[in-house]
C-alpha cells in the first residue's frame, strides 16, 4: 500500500482541461519516467492528450514525500461551437461547427504522494498551443489543475 513503489495510477484532474487520466510510472536510471493519458472535456468536445512525464528530483527538503515533474506531449480531439477565441478576440461562426484540432502540451508539477494511503495530489502547470480547423492558432500559457489520483 505505500504510493511511492506503486507504478499505476488513475484519477481526475480539475483545470481549463478538466477530465479523467491514467498513468504508468516506472524507473529509468536516477528518474522516474511517466506515460499519461488524459481524457478531457471542453467546449462541448473531447480532447485526447498524452504525456511523458520525468520525475527526477524529490524536494526533501521541504518533504520527501513532494516531487518536481516536467513532461511534454500532445493531444488531438474535437470541440462544438459557435465561435473561436483568440488572442482575446471571439471570431463568431454562422450556427454551431465541428471544428477537429491537434496541439502540443507541456507539463510542470509538484506532485504529493502519501505514504500511508495510495493517493497522490499534483499542482500542474499544462501550458498548450493548438491548431483548429479552420485555421486559428490558440496559444494556452496558464493551464493550472489539480490532479487527485488512486494509486495500484
Amino acid at each position: 500500500m505505500k504510493a511511492q513503489f506503486a507504478n499505476k495510477q488513475a484519477g481526475l484532474r480539475l483545470g481549463y482541461r478538466s477530465g479523467f487520466f491514467y498513468q504508468v510510472t516506472s524507473e529509468a536510471g536516477n528518474a522516474e519516467i511517466g506515460y499519461n493519458a488524459l481524457l478531457s472535456f471542453n467546449n462541448n468536445g473531447l480532447q485526447l492528450t498524452g504525456l511523458r512525464i520525468v520525475y527526477e528530483t524529490t524536494l526533501s527538503d521541504i518533504s520527501p514525500d513532494l516531487y518536481f515533474a516536467w513532461g511534454y506531449g500532445g493531444h488531438i480531439g474535437f470541440i462544438y461551437s459557435d465561435h473561436i477565441g483568440f488572442l482575446g478576440e471571439r471570431y463568431d461562426f454562422e450556427g454551431v461547427r465541428f471544428c477537429p484540432l491537434a496541439g502540443a502540451d507541456g507539463w510542470i508539477a509538484f506532485e504529493y504522494r502519501f505514504r500511508d494511503i495510495p493517493v497522490n495530489i499534483s499542482l500542474n502547470l499544462k501550458p498548450f498551443v493548438e491548431i483548429t480547423i479552420p485555421a486559428f492558432v490558440r496559444i494556452m500559457p496558464a493551464d493550472v489543475g489539480i490532479s487527485i489520483s488512486y494509486v495500484f
